[in-house]
């Protein structure tokens, strides 16, 4: 099973591999670049700024968020205090559901121009067509994970299996792949009802959603009931005929009191595939998802190897450390050097040894050997 984070997708063309450039102090081709948590609520590009000011309701908590990373703080701690300090004040759920708001918007602008640019050529390409043809003579099928909200992933999974994803339950229902977004896409909405007085059915479409996040302290999220957005639905935030409401299908970024934002049937269906696991490979994720890792501690068998790719050391060993909490892992190996090192190279192609099988999804290597712990 792979698991995706935010570095992966940061680091995910390897013609433009991150390099902060010395001279001009700012990091090259940092316009369309998918951000790191950090970089969220930063208006530093123009669509950025753009999203800003299209939902100036989260201005408070984008604000507060910004001046929290620059001074380093942990951006999921920091959320999560915030959450909690002002439980009951009046304005927080709208401020939430802005939030959400621009955070679908953003991760559908920035990524999607990314992947344009790299004219569809990203390391999830290579890494999947590289991964394709040994989960087929496995007789098994992929098992991917991202906790991220873009689309990279998917896009990726279509190029190389020819899959799209047109209806929720086609994430988990071919046999072939299986893609789990834990927290939500930037494709997805949510299900909320009002209370029937309060039916916006003279609003116009454009103007639903923000109406919407003024009055999000009177809506009653629907928890199962998730759908995958119709780029050409003229209504795409109302239907009419049962009185319901779709918004931005996003789990605010949170530490330990984070929740899922997916279907109970995606949840059931990977804690199955958790069970068969023999092998966890992590791509820029940091492992910090108490609530995730409380699912692997409940359904991995002991005993499984990890395999964690991060930028440099200190992060794979920041990763191992969060995940062997689960008391589910034997050994471990890590690659330092980003994820477009690791797409590139045969680590990940695991065609001649006999002693990890297609199932693992691994190949022990000079340069990458399994410390048990």
């Amino acid at each position: 099973m792979f698991i995706f984070g935010a570095g992966a997708s940061f680091d995910s063309d390897p013609k433009r591999r991150f390099i902060l450039d010395p001279h001009e102090e700012r990091m090259q081709d940092g316009e369309w670049r998918p951000p790191l948590a950090t970089r969220l609520f930063e208006p530093s590009s123009r669509e950025a700024r753009d999203c800003a000011l299209e939902f100036v309701r989260a201005s408070p908590l984008l604000m507060h968020l910004r001046s929290a990373a620059a001074a380093g703080d942990d951006i999921e701690e920091v959320l999560e205090t915030y959450q909690s300090e002002r439980q009951s004040f009046s304005a927080l759920q709208p401020q939430l559901t802005a939030l959400r708001a621009y955070l679908s918007r953003l991760l559908t602008k920035l990524p999607d121009q990314w992947h344009e640019d790299a004219v569809g050529q990203t390391n999830y390409v290579s890494l999947l067509n590289e991964l394709a043809p040994v989960v087929e003579q496995s007789g098994q099928g992929a098992r991917f994970v991202t906790f991220n909200y873009d689309r990279l992933l998917e896009y990726a999974i279509q190029d190389v299996y020819g899959k799209r994803f047109r209806e929720i339950e086609d994430y988990i229902s071919s046999p072939e792949v299986h893609l789990y977004k834990p927290h939500g896409s930037v494709n997805w909405s949510q299900a909320a009802k009002l209370a029937q007085d309060l039916w916006l059915g003279e609003q116009e479409p454009d103007d639903v959603l923000h109406v919407l996040i003024e009055l999000a302290a009177n809506l009653e999220w629907l928890p199962n009931d998730y759908r995958v957005d119709d780029p050409e639905d003229g209504d795409p935030h109302r239907d009419s005929q049962n009185h319901t409401y779709w918004l931005p299908a996003l789990a605010v970024p949170a530490r330990s009191k984070a929740t899922f934002s997916c279907p109970k049937s995606h949840l059931d269906a990977l804690a199955r595939d958790l069970g068969d696991v023999t092998t966890v490979v992590t791509v820029g994720w940091r492992g910090r998802e108490r609530h995730f890792l409380d699912l692997m501690a409940t359904h991995l068998k002991p005993g499984c190897r990890l395999l964690v790719v991060a930028e440099h050391e200190v992060a794979a060993m920041a990763t191992v450390d969060e995940l062997w909490s689960t008391q589910r892992f034997g050994r471990y190996a890590i690659s330092a050097d980003g994820f477009s090192t690791f797409a590139s190279s045969r680590v990940a192609m695991p065609m001649s040894t006999p002693y990890i099988t297609a199932t693992d999804l691994i190949a022990e290597t000079d340069a990458m050997n399994w410390i048990a712990r």
